[in-house]
């Protein structure tokens, strides 16, 4: 009988592993593929979520935990000291697991980290989502632009991606686009029914309903909080009216807590409620409201799930400041700066203008997939990763 394939799979984040997850259980259906999955990051750390849980609710059999000390995210030194530690602890692990493959996500520094300690130990890494731009001032693009000169294969979410990474000077062959894998799981309709929404979120569904997610922008410290406050005004005017607010918690980068604090705040108000994570099976059960409900629903932030998620279910979107500029997206999305009014009025609009929501029904879905996690398999399943020429890079 032939060897199994040595799969290593990194998850430091919430919203990394439910992009993952598709990719993940695809994966262990496969009678090839020997597969295990590294968890760490905020995924352990209970201000947000300790989102851990929806991980061990997926039944996934091999999970390793690597926990990262538990720092202040509004230190300048948070970010690079995380990362050496994970580095530091990873290396260890992977010594032990010995993975013939390593698979990582996106752009965050704990995936930078894995990057770096899954290449330098000489294991063909998988980056996927790579070759995106986001020009908001975050530090998002120089790390997934790292990433992906560190790794040795690149599956993208659309053409344009694939596009860049190859200017990059990777080799063609390297890359792979394979479409975006959230897809997968929003084709398969897998997530919250209406019924299951009402129970769990506690909102009769009679109400229009705006879900806010506000990440913070480390070198945009100093507008910490007058951005939030502007949010939280805007979101306070249209309370006034009958919806329902649904907040969740910000992602762990500096200046999270800040946010954090502001958004506790807001637990006892009226029409407000306030979650860790949602998970991805109410998050896209709440946008599918609006074909199954008719209901109008609005995402508001400026999370990329926002950009890259919505448009396949018609929902509308008021994207505030710059963190998502650059980034490949469908016209139902409206861009607002952090002033109160523009962000009330744009909500306004998404919620109660037909013309507009009619617009969005209509939108198109700009990232593909519906498949993405098969083509992934079939390409861990189909190539042969001891091939020398894998570990070394040519740059045209």
């Amino acid at each position: 009988m032939k060897k199994k394939l040595k799969v290593s799979i990194f998850t430091g984040n919430r919203a990394e592993y439910g992009l993952l997850s598709p990719i993940i259980k695809k994966i262990s259906q496969s009678n090839k593929i020997d597969e295990n999955v590294i968890i760490s990051g905020s995924h352990l750390n209970k201000n947000y979520g300790f989102t851990s849980k929806e991980i061990f609710n997926d039944k996934i059999k091999k999970v390793h935990k690597l926990k990262v000390k538990l720092r202040k995210n509004n230190l300048v030194e948070f970010t690079p000291l995380s990362i050496s530690e994970i580095i530091s602890k990873l290396t260890v692990l992977i010594k032990k697991l010995k993975p013939e493959v390593f698979i990582i996500y996106a752009d965050r520094y704990e995936t930078f980290a894995a990057a770096i300690a899954a290449t330098q130990m000489g294991i063909p890494t998988i980056h996927l989502e790579g070759g995106d731009v986001t020009e908001g001032g975050t530090f998002d693009d120089n790390v997934r632009h790292a990433i992906t000169k560190l790794s040795h294969f690149h599956i993208t979410t659309n053409l344009s991606a694939k596009k860049r990474i190859i200017k990059m000077g990777e080799e063609p062959w390297r890359v792979k686009n394979f479409g975006y894998p959230v897809i997968d799981l929003i084709r398969e309709g897998n997530y919250a029914s209406p019924n299951e929404i009402s129970k769990k979120l506690n909102i009769s569904l009679k109400k229009p309903i705006i879900v806010f997610t506000l990440h913070p922008i480390p070198i945009e410290e100093e507008n910490f909080d007058k951005n939030i406050i502007n949010c939280l005004n805007a979101l306070e005017k249209i309370s006034s009216k009958e919806v329902d607010i649904i907040i969740t918690n910000p992602n762990s980068d500096k200046g999270g807590d800040k946010i954090l604090n502001y958004i506790k705040k807001k637990k006892n108000k009226k029409n407000f409620k306030v979650y860790d994570s949602l998970g991805r099976y109410y998050y896209h059960g709440l946008f599918s409201l609006i074909k199954k409900k008719k209901l109008p629903v609005v995402c508001v932030g400026n999370s990329s799930s926002g950009i890259k998620e919505t448009a396949i279910f018609g929902c509308p979107v008021v994207n505030i400041g710059k963190r998502q500029n650059g980034r490949l997206r469908s016209n139902n999305v409206i861009d607002v700066e952090y002033k109160s009014k523009k962000i009330s009025t744009a909500i306004t609009k998404c919620l109660f203008n037909r013309k507009f929501q009619k617009i969005c029904i209509n939108s198109k879905n700009v990232y593909g997939g519906g498949d993405t996690a098969k083509k992934v398999v079939n390409f861990l399943e189909n190539t042969n990763f001891k091939k020398r020429k894998i570990l070394i890079k040519l740059f045209k």
